[in-house]
């Protein structure tokens, strides 16, 4: 049986997470290990500095941990968990991750911390307009990509980043292999005074718009279908190598 390690960014009480568990512990055997709250945005941020305290929320299986969603699979994969894992799924993330999103994702990073262990990662993320979220539709295209993983050799060091339209199964108007596209915000800082005269700093950013390319996550979310970008560790220009070369980049004595 194929054992399985869920995590997120949305935090262990996210019904993302719980929405996976559910839809594979018949399948597979099934941990999970996760920030105790949520922690969006925090990239692939680790703790070096503070002590990781974890706690078991159903024995044996399920644990939180107050460190970052990268922490959580960290931890899992040095060995909380005693059980060689086969896959690592982190999501399901309340909210697309698309384009420029991936470098600040929890959710994304979680997966890739499974990549550098040389363990096929998964991150999957749905729509979050609604009134209700379709999870199941999130997670039943995971345990598709599971078959497929299976099936076809795969560069452990490259992760899937999913994203899937908040529809019904039968809504859904196919898959795409994509590539990053572009989103656009209207980042902004809103400034603060404490009682005790310190300011500080809320960061608030505003989608104003996305390209819709052809070949992008973002144009074939805007399509309703689902999109399958592959994703890698080494994010290396390697078109610019030569050209720093000519440049005489190396020649800074």
């Amino acid at each position: 049986m194929k054992t399985i390690l869920l995590s997120n960014d949305d935090g262990i009480h996210s019904k993302g997470i719980w929405a996976l568990k559910k839809y594979f512990e018949d399948k597979f055997r099934v941990f999970v290990v996760a920030p105790d709250r949520e922690r969006s945005a925090t990239g692939h941020s680790i703790s070096l500095h503070d002590p990781i305290r974890m706690k078991e929320i159903e024995k044996g299986s399920v644990f939180s941990v107050d460190g970052t969603p990268v922490d959580a699979v960290h931890i899992a994969l040095l060995g909380l968990i005693k059980m060689k894992i086969d896959v690592v799924i982190s999501g399901i993330n309340n909210g697309l991750n698309l384009g420029s999103d991936v470098f600040y994702s929890g959710t994304v990073s979680s997966a890739f911390q499974a990549a550098a262990f040389e363990i096929p990662g998964i991150a999957v993320s749905i729509e979050s307009r609604g009134h209700r979220i379709h999870y199941e539709t999130a997670a039943y295209y995971v345990s598709r990509i599971i078959g497929k993983i299976d099936l076809f050799p795969h560069n452990r060091r490259i992760i899937l980043n999913v994203n899937v339209p908040n529809l019904p199964i039968d809504e859904v108007r196919g898959v795409e292999i994509t590539r990053l596209g572009q989103r656009y915000y209207d980042d902004n800082i809103i400034e603060r005074e404490d009682p005790k005269k310190n300011k500080y700093y809320w960061i608030e950013g505003i989608l104003t718009h996305d390209v819709l390319e052809d070949g992008t996550d973002v144009k074939a979310l805007n399509e309703k279908k689902v999109s399958i970008t592959p994703l890698r560790l080494d994010i290396t220009a390697y078109d610019y190598i030569e050209k720093l070369k000519n440049w005489r980049f190396n020649d800074l004595t």
